[in-house]
């Protein structure tokens, strides 16, 4: 079972290590009569160890999901000897992502989810996976994110003393706004967008003509209702998990770009761990990310009726043509960003 999330837990526990992010499948013990069976003496091999994750979505976003379904896992296959607490919100930072980050970087917490912009504090070509129109779609996103991608990724972050373990997809992004309905780039002219940080998301959107503010995500909601931003990006599955849909009555289906939350886990606590435990963890996080990468695809399907049905949105989609238009406009941006983030990065995304 997950532990209880309880911020006056002060006690520190480890994370673990491998130089792949990849998962090596533990051994099943088989009974004589040939059934799978799991001995007490196969739960020993796992570490009896507490570990603590930190993400910044609420209970019910895509990151949340996917960290209570690894700490479910994990506990399951280690028969509780293996247990973790999530704590949702960036609860432990205050609701500040970045100092979440600083939280796994300096062992305060020994694992940590948090979306692709915000890791790319830690080095900005972590944002190359951003680019826009990068990926036709989910599959190939995760492909990458457990791929070439992953790869690259596990290279940059273990320079920070951080390994990769995975990904969720935290999806194609939509713009949202409260002012009319965006189908051209001139459309958002003025227009005030929350963006999570990064410089990329900042240039996309003043290239387009638009005043971009960074902000916590945990800030989003009041500031839209009180009308302090006029919109922000995001997937409809963090819409939704958000109830920004209540705040917003446009929404344009762009999918002008894909962000991914980065499983991570502290390099040092990681490496404290046994073997068996570090492949235990390897292999939860992958089942657990691929899990809710599939129903997250499956509740984006039914999300777009309900804004309309029940919060009275108004969505638009763009077409090929519009896209069209877009991408014409942030080309020369695009191009910078290849430069900047360089041919490696590049090529392990597929974005040459």
């Amino acid at each position: 079972m997950r532990k209880s999330r309880e911020t006056n837990d002060d006690g520190l526990y480890g994370c673990v290590s491998g130089t792949s992010f990849f998962w090596q499948a533990a051994e099943k013990e088989t009974n004589s009569a040939g059934s799978d069976t799991v001995s007490d003496e196969t739960y020993e091999r796992f570490e009896e160890v507490e570990l603590r994750l930190s993400c910044n979505g609420t209970e019910t976003a895509n990151d949340a999901k996917a960290a209570y379904r690894i700490a479910d896992k994990l506990s399951e296959k280690s028969g509780g000897r293996v247990t973790m607490t999530v704590f949702t919100n960036d609860q432990l930072s205050g609701g500040n992502m970045s100092k979440g980050l600083e939280m796994l970087c300096n062992g305060t917490v020994d694992l940590d989810i948090h979306s692709t912009s915000v890791i790319s504090n830690l080095d900005n070509r972590l944002m190359v996976s951003t680019l826009p129109w990068l990926f036709s779609d989910y599959q190939e996103a995760e492909d990458a994110f457990y791929g070439e991608g992953g790869e690259y990724i596990d290279s940059i972050l273990q320079e920070k003393g951080i390994y990769y373990l995975g990904a969720a997809h935290n999806g194609f992004k939509a713009i949202t706004n409260s002012k009319h309905p965006i189908q051209k780039p001139e459309d958002l002219k003025g227009l005030k967008i929350r963006i999570p940080g990064g410089s990329f998301f900042s240039d996309f959107y003043s290239t387009l003509g638009a005043s971009p503010q960074a902000m916590s995500w945990s800030e989003v909601f009041t500031a839209l209702q009180q009308g302090t931003i006029d919109g922000h990006d995001n997937s409809l599955t963090t819409i939704n998990s958000g109830n920004v849909q209540e705040v917003q009555k446009y929404i344009t289906i762009s999918k002008h770009t894909y962000e991914a939350f980065t499983v991570m886990a502290n390099q040092k606590r990681f490496d404290a761990l046994n073997k068996d435990t570090q492949n235990l963890i390897r292999e939860c996080v992958e089942e657990a990310t691929k899990e809710i990468n599939q129903e997250i695809i499956e509740e984006e399907a039914t999300l777009e009726e309900k804004f309309t049905t029940e919060n009275g949105c108004e969505i638009y989609e763009l077409t090929e043509e519009d896209i069209a238009d877009f991408k014409a406009a942030v080309l020369p941006l695009e191009e910078k960003y290849r430069e900047l983030y360089g041919s490696e990065a590049c090529a392990a995304f597929g974005a040459e």
